[in-house]
């Protein structure tokens, strides 16, 4: 897992951001899910004996309001995946089949006692009493990557219907077959898109806001400008967004960014960036120009930067700031 994927699921531990994470995303920023009523569950999913390895969901936690009974999960995603539809339905069918075995074992366990469990023949095969019920699954899929998602969003865009290929016709009852199949949709929420971050209780706002803004110097420069949540965020939010932004000055160096107040000025850590990231650009450039010059005409590194307009101090200097940054 890489160090973005961590950075997100450390954040996300959280019950009172993940709460408002699932408010927000799910039901518009009404506040259905309650803190204070969520438990950690995160567990591995064991296969059958004999299965080299079991499934780890990334975070999973329980929703108890009185009787009622919820699975809320996230996995976190820095990187498209062509299977990710799948992997949500397999980790959903294996809760489900986590509940499912955990209420034969107590129905075995008091048929065992030689009380009556069953009242069908039905019933003692599955070893599940018809009036069972079991906690649903809801899970979301956070991708915080850069790049545009192409990955698939239900499992349908996996498969292959027969749709024409060029230079080959459509097979036929190709979208009657489709329309039959039994799709099992991705709640795919990609933090590199606008959302409306309206409804946010917490510092997921911040961090939501800023993220599409990234690979977008104007947005950026007009969000540090007009918000002034970014010159005083908590630690944590602050270490998150360094990690998800590439701040590497910031993680391990926070105490230069600590305010008066406690809190840290991201402002200063991103305009910082931004200016590292014009410097390593003008450096990478000219030391490619006189590298060029070097290797097409043969001369020496101090005819070179002459060639380029450039002394040999300037060549040193820029290489310098390329290997420091």
């Amino acid at each position: 897992m890489g160090v973005e994927n961590e950075a997100m699921l450390s954040y996300l531990e959280d019950n009172y951001r993940f709460a408002d994470l699932f408010n927000q995303l799910y039901f518009g920023g009404g506040q259905v899910v309650n803190p204070e009523e969520l438990t950690e569950a995160s567990e591995v999913y064991h296969g059958k004996p004999g299965e080299k390895s079991g499934r780890i969901r990334d975070v999973k936690k329980r929703l108890k309001s009185g009787r009622e009974l919820k699975i809320l999960a996230v996995e976190s995603q820095s990187e498209a995946s062509g299977i990710m539809p799948w992997r949500v339905m397999d980790y959903d069918c294996r809760e489900y089949g986590r509940q499912i075995q955990q209420a034969q074992r107590a129905n075995e366990a008091r048929e065992r006692t030689g009380e009556k469990v069953y009242e069908s023949a039905g019933e003692r095969l599955d070893k599940v009493r018809k009036e069972e019920r079991f906690a649903p699954v809801y899970t979301l899929c956070l991708y915080h990557g850069t790049e545009p998602w192409d990955g698939p969003r239900s499992l349908k865009d996996m498969m292959d219907f027969g749709e024409s290929r060029p230079g080959q016709p459509e097979s036929s009852g190709t979208r009657e077959w489709e329309e039959c199949f039994a799709d099992y949709p991705l709640h795919l929420v990609c933090v590199n898109e606008s959302l409306d971050c309206s409804g946010f209780r917490t510092s997921l706002r911040d961090l939501f806001t800023i993220l599409p803004c990234r690979r977008d110097k104007k947005r950026l420069m007009e969000l540090l400008s007009g918000d002034p949540a970014y010159q005083s965020m908590d630690k944590e939010t602050a270490q998150t967004l360094g990690v998800l932004m590439g701040i590497n000055k910031f993680n391990g160096n926070e105490e230069t960014y600590k305010t008066e107040g406690g809190n840290y000025n991201m402002c200063q850590a991103i305009r910082e960036l931004m200016e590292d990231s014009r410097l390593e650009g003008e450096a990478r450039e000219r030391i490619e120009i006189i590298e060029n010059i070097m290797k097409l005409s043969r001369c020496s590194l101090k005819e070179a930067c002459k060639a380029a307009g450039k002394t040999l101090e300037e060549y040193r200097q820029a290489k310098k700031i390329y290997t420091k940054i």
